[in-house]
Protein backbone atom coordinates (compact mmCIF):
# COMPACT_ATOMS: atom_id res chain seq x y z
CA UNK A 1 0.00 0.00 0.00
CA UNK A 2 1.26 3.47 -0.91
CA UNK A 3 1.26 6.92 0.79
CA UNK A 4 -1.69 7.90 -0.26
CA UNK A 5 -3.99 4.71 0.90
CA UNK A 6 -2.31 4.71 4.22
CA UNK A 7 -3.27 8.43 4.33
CA UNK A 8 -7.02 7.62 2.81
CA UNK A 9 -7.13 4.44 5.64
CA UNK A 10 -6.04 6.92 8.74
CA UNK A 11 -8.43 9.20 7.60
CA UNK A 12 -11.33 7.53 8.58
CA UNK A 13 -10.07 7.34 12.63
CA UNK A 14 -9.79 11.47 12.52
CA UNK A 15 -12.36 13.71 13.42
CA UNK A 16 -14.31 16.34 11.61
CA UNK A 17 -12.79 18.22 14.03
CA UNK A 18 -9.47 17.71 12.14
CA UNK A 19 -11.04 19.12 8.74
CA UNK A 20 -10.06 22.33 8.22
CA UNK A 21 -12.66 22.58 4.93
CA UNK A 22 -15.09 21.73 7.27
CA UNK A 23 -14.13 23.50 10.25
CA UNK A 24 -13.54 26.90 8.16
CA UNK A 25 -16.62 26.95 5.87
CA UNK A 26 -19.16 25.35 7.94
CA UNK A 27 -18.69 25.31 11.62
CA UNK A 28 -16.76 28.90 12.13
CA UNK A 29 -19.25 30.10 9.28
CA UNK A 30 -21.98 28.76 11.33
CA UNK A 31 -20.99 30.60 14.13
CA UNK A 32 -20.73 33.78 12.67
CA UNK A 33 -24.33 33.85 11.68
CA UNK A 34 -25.20 32.62 15.35
CA UNK A 35 -23.20 35.51 16.36
CA UNK A 36 -24.84 38.26 14.11
CA UNK A 37 -28.41 36.37 14.46
CA UNK A 38 -27.84 36.98 18.74
CA UNK A 39 -26.15 40.46 17.88
CA UNK A 40 -29.82 41.42 15.79
CA UNK A 41 -31.70 39.81 18.48
CA UNK A 42 -30.18 42.23 21.60
CA UNK A 43 -31.05 45.17 18.78
CA UNK A 44 -34.78 44.59 18.45
CA UNK A 45 -37.12 46.67 20.26
CA UNK A 46 -38.71 44.17 22.95
CA UNK A 47 -42.67 44.64 23.17
CA UNK A 48 -45.63 42.16 23.36
CA UNK A 49 -45.59 41.33 19.27
CA UNK A 50 -41.48 40.29 19.43
CA UNK A 51 -40.87 38.62 22.63
CA UNK A 52 -42.16 35.01 21.89
CA UNK A 53 -40.46 35.23 18.49
CA UNK A 54 -36.97 36.88 19.77
CA UNK A 55 -37.23 33.67 21.44
CA UNK A 56 -37.91 31.65 19.54
CA UNK A 57 -35.24 32.90 17.30
CA UNK A 58 -32.48 32.41 20.59
CA UNK A 59 -33.70 29.01 21.18
CA UNK A 60 -33.01 27.86 17.36
CA UNK A 61 -29.95 29.43 17.48
CA UNK A 62 -28.72 28.09 20.37
CA UNK A 63 -30.01 24.87 19.42
CA UNK A 64 -27.89 25.13 15.87
CA UNK A 65 -25.02 25.82 17.66
CA UNK A 66 -25.01 22.91 19.69
CA UNK A 67 -25.42 20.84 16.70
CA UNK A 68 -22.66 22.54 14.80
CA UNK A 69 -20.33 21.53 17.85
CA UNK A 70 -21.43 18.27 18.01
CA UNK A 71 -20.36 17.75 14.29
CA UNK A 72 -16.45 18.25 15.77
CA UNK A 73 -16.36 15.25 17.29
CA UNK A 74 -17.79 12.73 15.21
CA UNK A 75 -15.55 11.02 12.12
CA UNK A 76 -15.92 11.45 8.40
CA UNK A 77 -17.31 7.60 8.37
CA UNK A 78 -19.79 7.89 11.14
CA UNK A 79 -21.17 11.26 10.68
CA UNK A 80 -23.92 11.12 8.87
CA UNK A 81 -26.62 11.50 11.33
CA UNK A 82 -25.32 13.98 13.35
CA UNK A 83 -24.62 15.92 10.07
CA UNK A 84 -27.99 15.60 8.98
CA UNK A 85 -28.87 16.82 12.92
CA UNK A 86 -26.75 19.67 12.06
CA UNK A 87 -28.63 20.36 8.72
CA UNK A 88 -32.26 20.30 10.37
CA UNK A 89 -31.54 22.17 13.27
CA UNK A 90 -30.38 25.40 10.10
CA UNK A 91 -33.96 24.60 8.52
CA UNK A 92 -35.32 25.39 11.69
CA UNK A 93 -33.41 28.23 12.14
CA UNK A 94 -33.95 29.79 8.45
CA UNK A 95 -37.62 28.91 8.87
CA UNK A 96 -38.10 30.60 12.69
CA UNK A 97 -36.29 34.19 10.92
CA UNK A 98 -39.02 33.67 7.89
CA UNK A 99 -41.54 33.76 10.44
CA UNK A 100 -39.84 36.74 12.01
CA UNK A 101 -39.93 39.17 8.75
CA UNK A 102 -43.14 38.13 8.49
CA UNK A 103 -44.51 39.09 11.55
CA UNK A 104 -42.48 42.46 10.85
CA UNK A 105 -39.79 41.64 13.54
CA UNK A 106 -36.77 41.53 11.40
CA UNK A 107 -36.64 43.72 7.77
CA UNK A 108 -36.41 41.58 5.03
CA UNK A 109 -32.65 42.92 4.27
CA UNK A 110 -31.62 41.35 7.45
CA UNK A 111 -33.59 38.20 6.46
CA UNK A 112 -32.34 38.23 3.13
CA UNK A 113 -28.65 38.09 4.75
CA UNK A 114 -29.04 35.61 7.04
CA UNK A 115 -30.92 32.73 5.05
CA UNK A 116 -28.37 33.66 1.76
CA UNK A 117 -25.04 32.95 4.60
CA UNK A 118 -27.33 29.73 6.16
CA UNK A 119 -27.61 28.20 2.62
CA UNK A 120 -24.30 28.63 2.05
CA UNK A 121 -23.69 26.09 4.87
CA UNK A 122 -26.08 24.02 4.12
CA UNK A 123 -25.08 23.88 0.47
CA UNK A 124 -21.38 22.47 1.75
CA UNK A 125 -22.69 20.58 4.68
CA UNK A 126 -25.24 18.84 1.93
CA UNK A 127 -21.70 17.98 -0.28
CA UNK A 128 -20.67 15.74 3.10
CA UNK A 129 -24.05 14.12 3.75
CA UNK A 130 -24.38 12.67 0.23
CA UNK A 131 -20.64 12.20 -0.55
CA UNK A 132 -20.78 8.55 1.06
CA UNK A 133 -17.86 10.11 3.16
CA UNK A 134 -15.24 10.02 0.76
CA UNK A 135 -12.20 9.84 2.91
CA UNK A 136 -10.11 11.40 0.31
CA UNK A 137 -12.51 14.12 0.11
CA UNK A 138 -13.11 14.88 2.94
CA UNK A 139 -10.01 15.27 4.87
CA UNK A 140 -7.51 16.35 2.46
CA UNK A 141 -10.20 18.50 0.91
CA UNK A 142 -10.54 18.89 -3.29
CA UNK A 143 -7.41 19.91 -3.69
CA UNK A 144 -5.76 16.79 -3.00
CA UNK A 145 -7.82 15.36 -5.97
CA UNK A 146 -7.12 18.35 -8.26
CA UNK A 147 -11.00 19.04 -8.45
CA UNK A 148 -12.16 22.64 -7.36
CA UNK A 149 -12.97 22.81 -3.60
CA UNK A 150 -17.06 23.20 -3.05
CA UNK A 151 -16.15 25.10 0.13
CA UNK A 152 -14.80 28.64 -0.84
CA UNK A 153 -15.89 31.35 0.71
CA UNK A 154 -18.72 33.05 -0.69
CA UNK A 155 -19.41 36.67 -0.09
CA UNK A 156 -22.89 37.92 1.68
CA UNK A 157 -25.40 38.74 -1.01
CA UNK A 158 -26.68 41.87 0.53
CA UNK A 159 -29.44 42.36 -2.84
CA UNK A 160 -30.45 38.95 -3.63
CA UNK A 161 -34.20 37.98 -3.25
CA UNK A 162 -35.03 35.04 -1.26
CA UNK A 163 -36.43 32.69 -3.88
CA UNK A 164 -39.13 29.89 -2.08
CA UNK A 165 -38.27 26.28 -3.30
CA UNK A 166 -41.36 25.20 -5.74
CA UNK A 167 -44.19 24.04 -4.59
CA UNK A 168 -44.23 21.26 -6.41
CA UNK A 169 -41.01 19.81 -5.48
CA UNK A 170 -40.57 18.12 -1.53
CA UNK A 171 -37.35 19.05 -0.30
CA UNK A 172 -38.01 18.73 3.71
CA UNK A 173 -34.95 17.27 5.57
CA UNK A 174 -35.31 13.65 6.35
CA UNK A 175 -35.57 14.10 10.08
CA UNK A 176 -38.67 16.31 9.62
CA UNK A 177 -41.64 15.07 11.48
CA UNK A 178 -45.32 16.10 11.55
CA UNK A 179 -44.92 17.65 15.02
CA UNK A 180 -42.38 19.77 14.00
CA UNK A 181 -44.46 20.69 10.69
CA UNK A 182 -47.39 21.59 12.93
CA UNK A 183 -45.57 24.27 15.32
CA UNK A 184 -43.81 25.74 12.74
CA UNK A 185 -47.35 26.15 10.76
CA UNK A 186 -48.57 27.29 13.98
CA UNK A 187 -46.23 29.60 15.20
CA UNK A 188 -46.90 31.26 11.53
CA UNK A 189 -50.36 31.30 11.81
CA UNK A 190 -50.31 33.19 15.49
CA UNK A 191 -47.17 35.96 13.80
CA UNK A 192 -49.62 36.60 11.07
CA UNK A 193 -53.35 36.02 12.43
CA UNK A 194 -54.42 34.48 9.12
CA UNK A 195 -52.75 32.73 6.50
CA UNK A 196 -53.13 31.33 2.81
CA UNK A 197 -50.90 27.95 2.20
CA UNK A 198 -48.92 30.37 -0.46
CA UNK A 199 -48.25 32.31 2.76
CA UNK A 200 -47.64 29.74 4.93
CA UNK A 201 -45.38 27.90 1.94
CA UNK A 202 -42.98 31.44 1.26
CA UNK A 203 -41.85 31.37 4.98
CA UNK A 204 -41.37 26.93 5.33
CA UNK A 205 -39.25 26.66 1.88
CA UNK A 206 -38.47 23.25 2.99
CA UNK A 207 -42.16 21.65 2.88
CA UNK A 208 -44.14 21.67 -0.13
CA UNK A 209 -47.77 23.06 -0.81
CA UNK A 210 -49.07 20.39 -0.83
CA UNK A 211 -47.87 18.75 2.79
CA UNK A 212 -48.70 21.93 4.22
CA UNK A 213 -52.20 21.13 2.57
CA UNK A 214 -52.20 17.99 4.60
CA UNK A 215 -51.13 19.37 7.91
CA UNK A 216 -53.66 22.15 8.01
CA UNK A 217 -56.50 19.30 6.93
CA UNK A 218 -55.50 17.32 9.90
CA UNK A 219 -54.94 19.88 12.44
CA UNK A 220 -58.55 21.67 11.33
CA UNK A 221 -60.18 17.77 12.19
CA UNK A 222 -58.32 18.35 15.24
CA UNK A 223 -60.19 21.74 15.86
CA UNK A 224 -56.77 23.32 16.24
CA UNK A 225 -57.10 25.44 12.88
CA UNK A 226 -60.15 27.11 11.48
CA UNK A 227 -60.61 27.91 7.52
CA UNK A 228 -62.29 30.60 5.92
CA UNK A 229 -63.28 30.94 2.36
CA UNK A 230 -62.72 28.30 -0.28
CA UNK A 231 -60.12 26.66 -2.67
CA UNK A 232 -57.32 28.93 -3.44
CA UNK A 233 -58.61 31.96 -1.37
CA UNK A 234 -58.53 30.02 1.98
CA UNK A 235 -57.16 31.22 4.64
CA UNK A 236 -56.51 29.69 7.87
CA UNK A 237 -56.40 31.15 11.73
CA UNK A 238 -55.91 28.91 14.81
CA UNK A 239 -58.78 28.90 17.13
Amino acid sequence: MNIKDNSINDSNFRKLLNNDNYYRHIFKKTEKIISVVFYILNNIESNKKSETLVSNIAGKAHFAHENALRTLEVKPMSSKEVLEQFAQSLVGLDSTLRIASAAGVITQEVLTVLVNEIDTVMRGLRTYIVSNYNAEELVFGSSFTGTPSPYTEAPIVRTQKVKPVSSTTETQSPTATPDDRRTRIKTILEAKGDATIKDISEIITDISEKTIQRELNAMIDENLVKRQGERRWSKYSLF
